[in-house]
């Protein structure tokens, strides 16, 4: 690890560890139920946010089976397959979650980052662009847990990462309250242009 006064140069591996999702052997899609624990597959997986529409589960045989696949707060889910490049953050709701064998997760194992902080990392365009041009296969990008190990991660101490996760958590609160904003007014003009017409 290299450190200046500023920041900390790493390889993911280093501060994190990065599992995949259980192979299609250990579950398939028909192993689905109506009720049980959720899993997150790349489907379901926005930009930020995990897209709770339609969300399969599994039983909790499956889950008890297959518990080392559990997700907790603070987790990070990437795309394994198709848009590499797209990460989410577990939050506190997701606790206990399981992820598909299309997803990686990677679990900060160091008090030196804060998992925020990382996910926020993620996100950069220059970062999205670094995994992008790292994964492999030309049709269809792919992922490992090798390749996510080796990227470089940079990062400044703790009181600058509380800083930073801060100021992006309340721009991230203000963008999820517009968009719930802009979501109400639609569905009141869609009700009113079928009052009218």
């Amino acid at each position: 690890m290299k450190i200046n006064n500023k920041f900390n140069t790493t390889n993911l591996g280093s501060i994190a560890k990065v599992q995949t999702g259980p192979f299609g052997s250990q579950l398939h899609e028909k192993d689905y139920v109506e009720q049980g624990t959720p899993i997150i597959t790349v489907e379901h997986m926005g930009y930020g946010s995990i897209i709770k529409d339609n969300i399969p589960c599994v039983s909790e045989s499956d889950t008890l089976r297959l518990k080392k696949f559990l997700l907790k707060t603070g987790d990070i889910v990437f795309s394994r397959v198709g848009s590499v490049d797209r990460s989410v953050l577990i939050k506190e709701y997701e606790d206990g979650w399981m992820f598909s064998g299309r997803c990686l997760r990677v679990r900060v194992t160091t008090n030196d980052i804060l998992p925020t902080y990382l996910y926020y990392y993620f996100t950069q365009n220059s970062f999205r662009q670094y995994v992008r041009n790292n994964a492999v296969g030309a049709t269809m990008p792919s992922l490992n847990s090798s390749i996510l190990r080796r990227l470089k991660i940079i990062y400044p101490s703790i009181s600058k990462q509380k800083q930073i996760t801060e100021i992006l958590s309340a721009v991230d609160d203000s963008l999820s309250n517009n968009r719930r904003r802009i979501q109400l007014l639609e569905e009141a003009a869609r009700l009113l242009f079928r009052e009218w017409f």
